[in-house]
């Protein structure tokens, strides 16, 4: 007699397609625009806070170590590549072309103006989500037990900056 067998097989019932489908459609919020209006922004387009400090910092440690390089074209390319997977990180931003933009452009820079840089890029992101948030498109949410305060989101001068009202 032959010994049976154990394996686990799935079975392909459709429900779990279901399952996907509907979480992902309950994971938006509604935001209100300066000028009156409501948008509704879904679940992949709200930026926490913390992932917004993370991308900053990140990039800030690639805009470092490049500066601290010799300035070849392992150091331009490396540089790309981590700037590139952080500025992946926000909102449409490989979609609108925000990660092609900046990493192209790091090559106009030398080595020695790597504080040039990092606050060109800066200004860049926040112009990007600046623009997104008060377009509707986007959200930045301040995540649940993180202190992170910036002044591009929080207080009287902040750049990016929309009532959100879940």
């Amino acid at each position: 007699m032959k010994p049976k067998k154990h394996a686990f097989v799935p079975a392909v019932d459709g429900r779990l397609e279901d399952r996907i489908v509907l979480n992902g459609a309950r994971g938006g919020i509604v935001v209100n625009l300066p000028g009156g209006g409501r948008s509704y922004v879904p679940k992949e387009a709200i930026l926490t806070t913390r992932t917004y400090n993370n991308v900053l910092v990140n990039i800030h440690k690639a805009v470092v170590t490049f500066g601290n390089s010799q300035g070849t074209d392992a150091s331009y390319t490396r540089l790309s590549r981590q700037v590139g997977a952080q500025l992946g990180r926000l909102p449409y931003a490989r979609r609108d072309g925000l990660v092609d933009y900046v990493a192209e452009s790091v090559q106009y820079y030398d080595r020695t103006e790597a504080r040039v840089l990092y606050g060109d890029i800066r200004s860049t992101v926040v112009s990007y989500l600046s623009d997104k948030v008060l377009n509707g498109e986007a959200a930045i949410r301040k995540s649940s037990g993180h202190y992170f305060s910036d002044a591009d989101i929080v207080g009287p001068r902040a750049a990016i900056f929309a009532p959100v009202s879940v």
